[in-house]
């Protein structure tokens, strides 16, 4: 187990009423957000926190883009030191990587630019087979408009930021943070996926626990202050977590909004973390509050809005002083802070139709992804899927009616963008929505988080598979229809 320095109180000693906290849970659970854990802080102490199974305290959650705000911590932390200035030109950083005919918006981008998401490039610059992403910033590939204008979300404009770090500290990003990591109590361990060309990739792969981004967001809330010290330029902090430029345009958004360093900022003058498939820290000063959230929404249409929404229903039934103890409430919130669990489709766990499959083999009909067969074997625990694509034969179960871990059969990227050498920890479940229709959920609950949704439909002697994935990079051939016959003797 971790060392802990979190501060814990009662709900009510912090003006929170605990029956409001079950109430953000449920509220959260009746949409089927498949929730890994929660952490609400109130005056600097932990108030209520939960963790849904196969994740728990010390397990180590990938953040995605979450890691942008550590990113501009790290360009606070050189510029509270002298080393570095939010004007200086990047291109100045990094001539090696200058093309021979550089865009002259190009020579004009500076740091500052890059942390208010407002750079040169028109799009991210690298996909995931680029060999060096730092170095595609700076390419002619794209077109380039003059830097400062306008607000565009740009992932490799952090990878830059993280290669800034790097080559003025000569040190991995986590590595030259670790002083202020020891100062706020976070992970030893606490590590980052690579680039291809071997930097931190912390405009997506940083993986800490949910313990060490609570404590991130009480840092960051406090403006760079820890235990009476500020660490970080108190100035540099404030102007990363304040507005800084306009987002509506890139983002659609209606009301406040805006974007600071690398931050998001929130209505009622909070400003958040944000991750992709939902992963957040809201810091509300208003309040006194910050809110870390820890999921996998991906593919689920509108999900950070809910929870952003609910979110701010739960801060509306805060009080501005103690509140009564409520014992019956903070032992039903205890029950459902320890009884999270992912969500499981309706349905049911036995269908007539899988003792009349089971050990059948279907031919499949000619298909993208070189899906040659399949075949599928009940017990009553799991259906297990064997099949041959054009990576070869593979098997995997899916468990009846509750979720049951495995070891997806390929590999995927691992410590390294690019590199392939990795089966993913996952947990699948399968319900029968009708006798004839299997509903199939697989989840990466790896250092990779994605879903995978497989539906098989058997009629007579046909097999009709339908695939669908949310997931960055991986799960790419397991989509669409599938159509096969079973082989006759």
């Amino acid at each position: 187990m971790s060392d802990n320095n979190l501060v814990y109180a009662s709900p009510e000693s912090l003006g929170i009423p605990s029956r409001a906290i079950s109430d953000f849970l449920d509220e959260l659970r009746e949409l089927c957000f498949p929730i890994h854990s929660y952490l609400l802080l109130r005056h600097g102490k932990v108030a209520a926190e939960g963790y849904c199974p196969p994740f728990n305290a010390d397990r180590k959650h990938r953040m995605y883009s979450i890691s942008k705000s550590f990113t501009s911590v790290a360009i606070g932390m050189l510029v509270t030191e002298g080393k570095l200035s939010l004007d200086d030109k990047v291109a100045d950083i990094f001539p090696e990587y200058l093309p021979e005919n550089p865009s002259p918006y190009v020579l004009k981008g500076t740091v500052r630019h890059l942390l208010t998401m407002a750079t040169f490039n028109e799009t991210n610059s690298y996909d995931f087979d680029t060999p060096n992403f730092v170095q595609s910033f700076f390419d002619n590939d794209y077109p380039k408009h003059m830097p400062g204008t306008v607000f565009h979300y740009d992932t490799a404009g952090t990878t830059v930021l993280c290669g800034i770090v790097e080559k003025l500290t000569g040190k991995p990003m986590l590595e030259y943070m670790r002083p202020l990591f020891d100062e706020l109590g976070i992970s030893k361990d606490a590590w980052c996926v690579q680039t291809p060309e071997g930097g931190s990739w912390t405009g997506s792969g940083i993986l800490i626990t949910s313990r060490d981004l609570a404590r991130f967001g009480l840092f960051c809330l406090q403006r760079g202050e820890w235990n009476g010290k500020q660490l970080v330029s108190r100035e540099y902090m404030e102007s990363a977590t304040s507005y800084q430029i306009d987002t509506h345009a890139a983002d659609g958004s209606v009301g406040p909004g805006g974007y600071g360093y690398q931050f998001w900022m929130l209505r009622e003058g909070g400003f958040a973390c944000c991750g992709m498939g939902s992963q957040f820290a809201f810091m509300m000063p208003k309040y006194d509050t910050v809110m870390v959230i820890n999921s996998d929404t991906q593919g689920i249409n509108n999900a950070d809005d809910f929870i952003k929404e609910a979110h701010y229903r739960l801060l509306h039934k805060l009080s501005d002083g103690p509140l009564p103890e409520d014992p019956e409430a903070q032992e039903a919130l205890k029950r459902r802070s320890e009884s999270m669990t992912l969500p499981i489709p309706m349905g049911k766990k036995t269908s007539p139709m899988a003792a009349m499959v089971s050990g059948a083999t279907y031919t499949f009909e000619e298909n993208n992804w070189g899906y040659k067969w399949m075949r599928v074997d009940f017990t009553d625990e799991a259906c297990t899927l064997t099949y041959e694509k054009n990576t070869g034969v593979h098997s995997f179960p899916l468990f009846l009616g509750e979720y049951g871990a495995l070891t997806f059969p390929e590999k995927f990227f691992g410590k390294r963008i690019g590199t392939a050498d990795r089966n993913y920890q996952c947990v699948s479940v399968a319900v029968w929505e009708r006798e004839c229709t299997l509903l199939g959920t697989l989840c990466a609950v790896d250092d990779y988080l994605g879903t995978m949704k497989i539906q098989l439909t058997f009629v007579d002697d046909t097999l009709t598979v339908f695939m669908t994935k949310a997931a960055e990079a991986f799960f790419d051939d397991y989509r669409g229809y599938l159509v096969g016959r079973t082989v006759k003797d």
